[in-house]
């Protein structure tokens, strides 16, 4: 038998002619195409190619594909032909067939722009967008100057945004779903762990509630609404906690006042102005408010006044200015210090102070009565039992006569400097009414005079950091209230010019108020309405979205004599340093260059509330604190630990390890687990304890694109496990991971708890060659003098006992760098390999000897850490060299040392596993501060080497050692029920949006609402 032969066919060109058509064009003609005479075959194309454009021109579109067609038969390689047909069938809307004829005349041509044209506009028609815009732009490249395709690739250009708009939308959409699946999910797990937790229990857990019913809500107008003291307190957890707040605020004030005695150009202008002010009311009595420091009332008393009066609230404010009286004993007989709050001080023969006053007519109604009821401090009620006793009704009356403070007379001069970064925060105002109307005399002078506020509307955002979007921690970027902010150093962008927002008469202000009450007249100050209520119009100098106002303050202090809160330049006049500038948020808005945008400016007497339009709306759930913000734009961490991971996983790859699985310890915000998975891993598990940290960390992931790879996971690493647990929970890692990331250091390198966190990842949750990044750390310190002196001839060595707490704090001493002495040079002390983490669980107590290189007083160790991410990459976090933001330097406060260049200090270094510290050998003790008082540092005999400056006060430590009692049980009773977190947080937020109203600590409560919300 004969094999059957198959030819395989080829295909057909559907641009060429049919066999059909090709036998009718031949039978027509009478010839068949390849035996034509070439120059009757190029007559009949002419011909046909000419009936085609008569047919298109005629728009007999149909007809003129036909002769198109028959043209092309005869010249199957003419590229114009395929481009007209292109045309013809396009016109008809056949773009399938048009797109064929266009990519066969680029193909027989492709240096003919008209064909790249044919092209696109086919594309166009089948709103292939992208295809088109890649023909317009080739098609341009080879004919510029053709308008018409330019006008086309505009349009492609447009309709290509929107789709890839829609595209990103819906993508996003999607991923946003996952998000909230995934965040059901945490919370599920959660859920199970606590109720497994609770098995044993007679009631459940009130765990049962909806994630957002315990997470507390900040809202922008809950600044704008006054509130009732009275009322508020009436709540006494509300009272306890406000009290809690002001004891944190005691203890936190003269720590802060210190950077005041650092800051010259402040110091220098009031000292200049208050000289200027004594002369001009020379032989008058001078009244300070807020004595702080003591700087000001020592400064009125060395340029001659007779007699200054200050006073200070502050319990320990007015230990340290006290303190710095006793060392500057000349001027110590000018000088009357008051420790009690401005309104129980009144003059002595014009009656009580109006709140003593009120208290002891009250007391009056309430004597005789079973369970009387007297106002508290705050403005509440307490019940006073047994007020029928005539003694405990004398008793009562006594006490309250007592804590009134009867001043010698009025005065003519005021001076204050009763201003934050948010200018009104300290209780300026109040303050300056209070003392207009009962302790000044009509016609006085105040320094400063008048206020002036400017402001720029600034963009602050996260954006795009090391190839990632992390635009999603934007929302949790806000603040209760204005933000202190140093915009040297806050990256930002500008979108209008500086503008005056608020001026503020200080003078006319005392002027009024004091005539009235000379008069016998009440001025009527109200705390709670708004002084100043206006809409400004503010031209954008630059496009981009609106999420904020940077603003600042100038004051001027008498005569020519000012100082301002800005950035250097920013205003006339001095720029000091420690006041730093305020960033207000508002919900973010685009702007768009000479657009002019209405901006609302408030002020009332304790705060200035800018407004958008629209206003601001946006509930806050969560907050960040601004260091996360600050780490994430850390260029060189970033880098440094993108290229340790990627060594670290081609370690492991090339090691034989088929399937790369990471545990990112810490995870945060998810970017150190996107660089894992960008990088390779086939995994990424990361462990974040805080549940806000974690929902934004894994919405990062997800939105990135990362949900396949990476998942987090919200719990402790030292919780987690590769095993189900006894309880029935199940296991956090299917897999041991091959690689452990993890950047939870704090300044002092360990004080987050690394060490613990290793330990136990090593134990149980990675291979046993698993690669960690970093590998190891090495700890280096330095013995320094960072103390107060003299300050404008004034003794002020005394104020630095007040900077001591008993762990190590972080100070950037490279920003600091003209406020420290190095007394000798770095030098390490101690070393971590991670790999040895059960080894790093001993503590280890190391002596050193340090010597010194300097004459000095040393008063502090500062120490700081090199990383080392793998053998080729190092971070430093040393102050010598170029870092980003992430560490500051750890600095250990020791009791001062007098030291001369060839001393060696002994030194011992120490770990817990939890902290490093330092301490200097022992000697003898120098002198402490008794409780009550400070006379006997004179003669406490302090050691040889040692200064008569005490390392810490005493009353102060015991009363932090009573507030850190209270702030256990506090953090106790919050995390063991998400119901008692909330009522807390939410005192807290009321407590923030509006301080003033309740006579809280401006400062400490916005501090205890970013806890309580983070």
């Amino acid at each position: 038998m004969v094999a059957d032969h198959h030819r395989v066919a080829t295909p057909h060109d559907p641009t060429l002619c049919s066999p059909d058509l090709r036998s009718e064009i031949e039978s027509y003609y009478g010839v068949q195409i390849e035996q034509a005479d070439p120059a009757q075959l190029k007559h009949v194309v002419d011909s046909s190619k000419s009936a085609g454009n008569k047919a298109f021109k005629e728009k007999r579109y149909r007809e003129a594909v036909t002769w198109y067609s028959q043209a092309i038969a005869g010249a199957p390689l003419d590229h114009s032909l395929f481009g007209n047909r292109s045309a013809a069938h396009l016109a008809l809307d056949e773009p399938d067939a048009a797109l064929l004829d266009a990519k066969k005349a680029v193909k027989l041509k492709g240096t003919w722009p008209k064909g790249y044209y044919r092209l696109g506009m086919a594309c166009l028609a089948l709103a292939e967008w992208g295809l088109a815009e890649q023909a317009f732009v080739k098609g341009l490249d080879l004919g510029p100057e053709n308008r018409e395709m330019a006008a086309k690739l505009k349009i492609t250009q447009q309709e290509l945004a929107h789709e890839q708009a829609a595209e990103k939308a819906l993508k996003a959409m999607h991923r946003r779903d996952l998000v909230i699946k995934l965040r059901e999910a945490r919370k599920q797990d959660l859920q199970l762990t606590m109720l497994n937790q609770f098995k044993q229990s007679m009631a459940g857990p009130d765990w049962e509630i909806e994630d957002y019913e315990w997470r507390p809500t900040h809202l922008p107008s809950m600044r704008l609404r006054p509130l009732d003291k009275v009322k508020v307190f009436r709540d006494p957890r509300k009272r306890m906690l406000a009290d809690y707040v002001n004891a944190l605020a005691d203890l936190a004030h003269p720590k802060m006042a210190l950077t005041i005695l650092h800051d010259e150009a402040r110091v220098l202008s009031y000292e200049r102005a208050i000289q200027e002010a004594v002369t001009m009311h020379q032989g008058k009595r001078v009244l300070i408010l807020s004595a702080g420091t003591g700087l000001l009332g020592m400064l009125a008393a060395a340029s001659g006044a007779p007699e200054v009066i200050c006073i200070e609230r502050s319990r320990f404010l007015y230990r340290m200015a006290k303190q710095a009286l006793q060392a500057n004993p000349n001027l110590q007989s000018r000088i009357i210090l008051v420790g009690r709050r401005l309104q129980a001080c009144g003059v002595e023969g014009q009656g009580l102070p109006p709140e003593i006053a009120k208290a002891l007519a009250q007391l009056a109604i309430a004597a005789g009565a079973q369970d009387s009821t007297l106002p508290s401090a705050r403005g509440a009620t307490q019940t006073v039992p047994g007020l029928d006793d005539p003694a405990a009704a004398t008793l009562q009356r006594q006490q309250i006569i007592d804590s009134a403070q009867m001043l010698p007379g009025r005065a003519d001069l005021l001076i204050t400097d009763l201003l934050d970064h948010s200018v009104l925060g300290m209780g300026l105002l109040p303050a300056v009414d209070y003392a207009s109307q009962h302790l000044l005399n009509p016609g006085a002078t105040i320094v400063p005079n008048t206020l002036e506020v400017w402001a720029v509307l600034v963009s602050v955002q996260l954006e795009e950091v090391a190839g990632f979007d992390l635009s999603y921690l934007n929302r949790y970027r806000w603040h209760p209230q204005s933000e202190r902010v140093d915009l040297s150093r806050l990256p930002h962008t500008r979108l209008s010019a500086p503008f005056r927002a608020l001026a503020l008469d200080l003078q006319l202000r005392v002027d009024a108020i004091s005539t009235l009450s000379a008069e016998g007249k009440d001025p009527q100050t109200d705390s709670t309405g708004w002084e100043t209520d206006e809409c400004l119009t503010v031209s954008i100098s630059r496009a981009g979205t609106w999420t904020g106002i940077a603003f600042w303050f100038q004051a001027s202090l008498h005569g020519q004599h000012a100082v301002h809160s800005g950035p250097p330049g920013a205003a006339s006049g001095a720029a000091a340093t420690s006041w730093q500038q305020s960033l207000q948020y508002i919900d973010k808005l685009p702007v768009l260059l000479g657009e002019c945008v209405e901006l609302r400016v408030r002020q009332d007497q304790g705060q200035i509330v800018f407004t958008s339009n629209p206003v601001p709306r946006r509930a806050r759930h969560a907050y960040l604190p601004r260091w996360h913000f600050d780490m994430l734009l850390d260029h060189q961490r970033n880098q440094a630990y993108q290229q340790a991971i990627e060594r670290a996983i081609e370690l492991r790859r090339a090691s034989g390890c088929q399937q790369v699985h990471v545990l990112d310890v810490g995870a945060g915000s998810g970017l150190l687990s996107m660089m894992a998975a960008r990088a390779g891993a086939d995994s990424v598990i990361g462990a974040e304890m805080s549940q806000h940290m974690c929902d934004v960390g894994a919405e990062t992931v997800v939105m990135n694109g990362y949900a396949d790879k990476c998942i987090l996971v919200n719990k402790d690493v030292r919780r987690m496990d590769v095993a189900q647990k006894p309880d029935g929970t199940p296991p956090d890692m299917t897999n041991k991971a091959d690689v452990l990331v993890f950047e939870v250091f704090d300044s002092g390198l360990i004080g987050e708890g690394v060490l613990h966190s290793v330990a136990w990842a090593k134990a149980r949750l990675l291979q046993p060659d698993a690669v960690l990044v970093p590998s190891a750390a090495s700890v280096f310190c330095q013995p320094i003098q960072m103390r107060t002196g003299n300050v404008r001839g004034l003794d002020f060595e005394q104020a630095n006992m007040w900077r001591w707490r008993a762990d190590y704090e972080g100070i950037d001493l490279a920003l600091q760098r003209d406020s420290w002495l190095p007394l000798g040079k770095p030098q390490e002390v101690m070393g971590f390999d991670f790999y040895e983490a059960q080894a790093n669980m001993e503590p280890l107590q190391v002596p050193v000897e340090l010597p010194v290189d300097a004459v000095g007083i040393c008063n502090a160790i500062a120490f700081w850490f090199e990383l080392h991410l793998d053998e080729e990459t190092n971070l430093s976090t040393s102050p010598y060299s170029e870092k980003g933001a992430t560490w500051q330097q750890a600095v250990q406060w020791v009791e001062e040392r007098r030291v001369d260049e060839g001393d060696v200090l002994e030194v011992t270094a120490s770990h817990d596993t939890y902290s490093i510290s330092f301490a200097l050998s022992p000697q003898d003790a120098p002198a402490q501060p008794t409780q009550d008082g400070l006379q006997d540092l004179d003669t406490a005999g302090p050691a040889p080497a040692s200064t008569a400056v005490p390392l810490k006060d005493a009353a102060w430590e015991a009363s932090h050692k009573q507030l850190a009692e209270v702030n256990g049980q506090l953090a106790k009773a919050c995390i063991q029920n998400p119901l008692e977190y909330r009522t807390t947080a939410l005192a807290a937020v009321q407590f923030a949006a509006r301080p003033h109203d309740l006579d809280i600590d401006n400062q400490q409560a916005v501090h205890f609402c970013t806890q309580m919300m983070g």
